[in-house]
């Protein structure tokens, strides 16, 4: 963008990335909170949107961003190191820090309903166009065929059914919606994994483990 342009007064925040993204695990509460902070001084600060930086395109000190966000320097570094393990943020030579993901907050109700209002055969067109196609028993899960092979072998042929017929109902029951189907089953699954519900190993009984929130098995 040119320098001196306008920037938006305001930001859209996808509600179930922030109530069950990555975000939720990886940082503390204080850190979510700067976080969110980050995506609007992303708009309004420099030349770019997504990116903090001057108007020159060049890196600000983290103690200037950390005055503008009103948060200690040690929970903004904190907030940088996981986020760029997450790859939702980038750093350039200047020292720029881009937020990979900014057009996806700005992904709005209207981008939601288009494929309603496109109709039904202009919606078949735009999902052919990503070459997904229907699982579970709802055929609202949409995955490729690579990412479908990758559940298998993440997690078996009988554990990914499982995971892929559990957003399957949550979908057709609750109305979830979520941009990528197969990066809700792995956050998903790291939320289990967080929560310590791993599987069991096979020495262990059965009779021994219930079904978790997710798809995993954990100990009653």
């Amino acid at each position: 963008m040119p320098r001196g342009r306008k920037p938006r007064l305001w930001i859209k925040v996808d509600c179930e990335g922030v109530l069950r993204g990555s975000i939720n695990y990886l940082l503390p509460l204080e850190g979510q909170a700067v976080w969110l902070k980050m995506i609007a001084y992303s708009e309004v600060c420099g030349g770019r949107p997504g990116w903090i930086e001057d108007n020159n395109g060049k890196g600000l000190p983290l103690e200037f961003i950390a005055q503008e966000l009103h948060c200690p320097v040690e929970v903004l570094e904190l907030v940088l190191e996981k986020m760029k393990e997450d790859k939702a943020i980038e750093t350039n030579g200047t020292g720029s820090i881009h937020l990979v993901n900014f057009e996806h907050y700005q992904f709005g109700e209207y981008d939601r309903q288009q494929p309603y209002r496109l109709g039904k055969k202009e919606a078949e067109k735009v999902e052919s166009k990503t070459d997904k196609k229907p699982y579970g028993e709802f055929k609202n899960v949409m995955l490729t065929d690579e990412e479908h092979q990758k559940l298998i072998e993440r997690f078996g042929p009988s554990d990914a059914n499982t995971r892929i017929e559990n957003l399957s109902s949550a979908i057709a029951s609750k109305g979830y919606r979520y941009k990528s189907h197969y990066a809700t089953i792995l956050t998903w699954e790291r939320m289990d994994t967080k929560r310590g519900m791993g599987k069991p190993d096979n020495s262990s009984s059965p009779d021994k483990y219930i079904k978790g929130k997710y798809g995993h098995l954990v100990q009653r």
